[in-house]
């Protein structure tokens, strides 16, 4: 946004599953020849690899005598040389869902409900499952070992592959041709990998076109042998199911005519609708919902299908919650956060508001129990009796909500969006380490005497334009940046949405 600044990243959020030394992994990668289908054996065994070793190593920790005996200590101590080698997400998870991961310890979540979860029980490894974490936004593939103590499975250990970072480096390590593409689907047709992260997660049996449909629902029926199909173009592809997974590899070379078209320049004219419209659509969704439902506080079942039904209808949001009347959270989905359940919340400031006044409200954005910086849209509801009864609550990453629409376009280098509360809170910025922070008072910003005279012109009106000062990154001289800006409404609460750019370079 305003200006880069060195941080630590949690490795936690920087898997690359193979991190090995430079020299081993050189050693491993497939061989490049002239023509890439002729390599993909190579390369299909060279994923395979990434994933059995990973297994293997969860498989030894599962049989050591600490987690014989359910040890969180000492199998943290086991997790945290694995991650040494091949960071990642660990974790140990117990017989009725509730998990210790490498990062938080107890994590107070549960993972019962997850679709491995019950295979994994019956002592089945896991082996790639995919999974969407709406939370943090990565798309994972799954890899665990059950823990195995005579014969009864006490508890599993697993990692997580965060598949946007896994692709980068196999992109990397692969180095194709850009006449060539490479994906890799499970034996439900899901992209689980793929040279362009966007496809990842979509369905080449239900989102593909009719000639890849038909291409893969054919190849998932044998071990390997080529296609062709149509993307733009007439694609060739050879492809390999890999040795040890339910997982098979994709090559194609792409024809001349089929490249891609280069995604539009960032107007903001074009996105503050966009973004405007993503934000009605939730609200609306929720209004239709509860409007539908004569709310009986009493009944569970009908409370977590109401929530259920908004979260399905609405996939950018974290997770809806039911709050009653005294400030207490009494149910939540999914019910990964059921844990949270029955926590006196009253004290949160949208909460409280809602309490003191019952009306529909966007809240101003706040640290969530999940660790992240959110913002709540909730809307009163009324018994039979039309007494007001509690709110329903719909938790929304900010990131998550705005980066899908930046994707449907391209910022060049020297452009830059961030989004800011009126009070001077940054709400959104690529650079994470601005999230949260306070314009107005934040040490970082005191010096730049320009830019906190912009920022008070932003909060003072909902558009305009400026410019302001600052060091760039790694300089010592100051460079002139200008701003427009724009602003998004929803229940009495703003966002200025703010595009910056050097002008003299």
């Amino acid at each position: 946004m305003l200006l880069k600044t060195n941080r630590l990243i949690p490795i936690v959020l920087a898997f690359l599953l193979f991190a090995c030394s430079q020299e081993d992994a050189a050693q491993s990668e497939p061989a490049v020849t002239s023509a890439p289908e002729a390599s993909l054996d190579a390369r299909s065994r060279y994923l395979d690899d990434l994933f059995a070793d990973a297994l293997t190593e969860l498989e030894q920790v599962a049989a050591s005598p600490a987690a014989q005996s359910g040890d969180w200590a000492g199998i943290k101590q086991q997790l945290a040389k694995l991650e040494a080698g091949r960071p990642g997400a660990y974790f140990y998870v117990l017989p009725d869902g509730n998990y210790y991961s490498l990062a938080l310890d107890y994590t107070n979540l549960n993972l019962s409900d997850r679709g491995y979860f019950q295979g994994l029980f019956a002592g089945n490894p896991v082996k790639g499952f995919p999974i969407y974490s709406r939370s943090s936004g990565k798309k994972s593939a799954l890899v665990a070992a059950p823990v195995m103590v005579d014969g009864k499975v006490t508890g599993a250990i697993g990692a997580s592959v965060y598949l946007d970072d896994l692709h980068t480096t196999l992109n990397r390590t692969f180095a194709l041709p850009s006449d060539y593409t490479w994906f890799v689907v499970d034996a439900e047709g899901n992209t689980m990998l793929d040279r362009d992260s966007d496809f990842i997660f979509m369905n080449a049996l239900s989102q593909g076109g009719p000639s890849l449909q038909e291409g893969v629902s054919q190849a998932l029926e044998t071990e390997s042998g080529s296609l062709q199909y149509e993307s733009g173009g007439v694609r060739h592809a050879w492809y390999q199911k890999l040795p040890n997974m339910n997982w098979w590899m994709f090559m194609a070379k792409v024809e001349a005519d089929a490249q891609v078209t280069p995604q539009l320049t960032l107007s903001l004219e074009r996105f503050v609708p966009e973004l405007q419209a993503a934000l009605d659509r939730i609200d609306i969704s929720m209004a239709g919902k509860i409007k539908q439902h004569v709310f009986n506080p009493q009944n569970e079942d009908e409370i977590r299908a109401l929530l259920a039904s908004i979260l399905e209808e609405n996939a950018n949001l974290i997770n809806v919650a039911f709050i009653d009347r005294r400030g207490f959270l009494r149910q939540i989905e999914p019910s990964d956060y059921r844990n949270f359940e029955d926590a006196n919340i009253r004290s949160q400031p949208q909460v409280a508001s809602m309490l003191s006044e019952p009306q529909p409200l966007f809240s101003k954005a706040f640290n969530s129990v999940e660790g992240f910086l959110a913002v709540d849209i909730a809307y009163p509801v009324r018994d039979a009796k039309q007494e007001f009864a509690g709110s329903v609550s719909a938790l929304i990453r900010p990131a998550l909500l705005i980066e899908p629409l930046l994707k449907k376009t391209s910022i060049p280098e020297d452009y830059e969006l961030w989004v800011m509360q009126p009070d001077g809170m940054i709400v959104y910025d690529r650079d994470e380490d601005e999230v949260g922070r306070m314009l107005f008072s934040d040490a970082l910003y005191a010096d730049y005497e320009s830019l906190l005279k912009l920022g008070k012109n932003i909060v003072a009106s909902p558009s305009g334009e400026g410019s302001y000062l600052f060091l760039a990154q790694g300089a010592a001289d100051k460079v002139i940046k200008k701003a427009v800006w724009q602003t998004v409404r929803l229940h009495g609460n703003e966002w200025r949405v703010i595009l910056t750019y050097k002008p003299y370079e």
